[in-house]
């Protein structure tokens, strides 16, 4: 991970952190339910389809790879999900936490830096991903499931995930620009950045942040957040 220095004129108070591909390395269950229920109908999922996908709700994200694929015509998002849900349900049981994830997590708790987890997933795909992990992922006492929140219209790359959580902590933060995010998905990264956010994107190996998304990739002494050893 490249690192750019650049002084955060708002002090960091709060930590929203992203789940999918951030936290625990659920992102392989997505393309790979994808790749097998695109090859029913002669298609592929393609980099570009995964990256358009990452960060919406359930519903959102299947009716895009339906769309972009042109296969709409043939299978509804409710047909497409029951094989779907099916193969992703049993993969998420054993989804491997990301390297580093939960001592950034520790280490965020331990000092003391009020935290949250804001992702698309939903309150019955949500409690299986993170099932192996409830001894550190339980330290995050917030968690806002945009994938079937009422008060959370619009998925990522809209801001509206983001801006509610915000909301909910006990304390909330005076601004916007006092909120650090992580996040591994160009949606998610738009996402923070709209909602007036400071983001760190930690990629998915598959590629690298485009200049578009213009996240700052840092360590935390740069938000003025407690430094530990790399």
């Amino acid at each position: 991970m490249e690192a750019t220095t650049m002084l955060v004129q708002s002090p960091i108070t709060h930590v929203i952190f992203d789940f999918d591909g951030l936290l625990v390395d659920t992102e392989i269950n997505y393309t790979l339910a994808n790749d097998m229920m695109l090859k029913r109908y002669g298609k592929q999922f393609t980099i570009d389809l995964k990256k358009g996908q990452m960060g919406r709700k359930h519903d959102e994200a299947i009716q895009y790879l339906l769309d972009q694929t042109g296969i709409s015509h043939l299978v509804t998002v409710p047909e497409y999900s029951k094989d779907y849900d099916s193969f992703l349900f049993e993969m998420h049981k054993k989804s491997p936490a990301k390297a580093g994830a939960e001592r950034l997590v520790r280490h965020l708790v331990n000092s003391g830096i009020p935290t949250a987890i804001c992702t698309g997933s939903d309150t019955k795909d949500f409690p299986v991903k993170a099932d192996l992990h409830k001894d550190w992922v339980d330290l995050i006492p917030l968690k806002v499931l945009t994938g079937d929140d009422p008060k959370v219209q619009r998925g990522k790359p809209f801001p509206d995930g983001f801006l509610e959580t915000m909301q909910r902590f006990p304390i909330a933060p005076a601004s916007p620009s006092n909120v650090l995010v992580f996040e591994d998905a160009p949606n998610g990264v738009k996402a923070a950045l709209a909602a007036g956010m400071h983001c760190v994107m930690v990629p998915d190996p598959l590629w690298r942040p485009d200049a578009e998304f213009a996240a700052t990739i840092t360590q935390p002494h740069v938000f003025g957040l407690p430094n530990y050893a790399a």
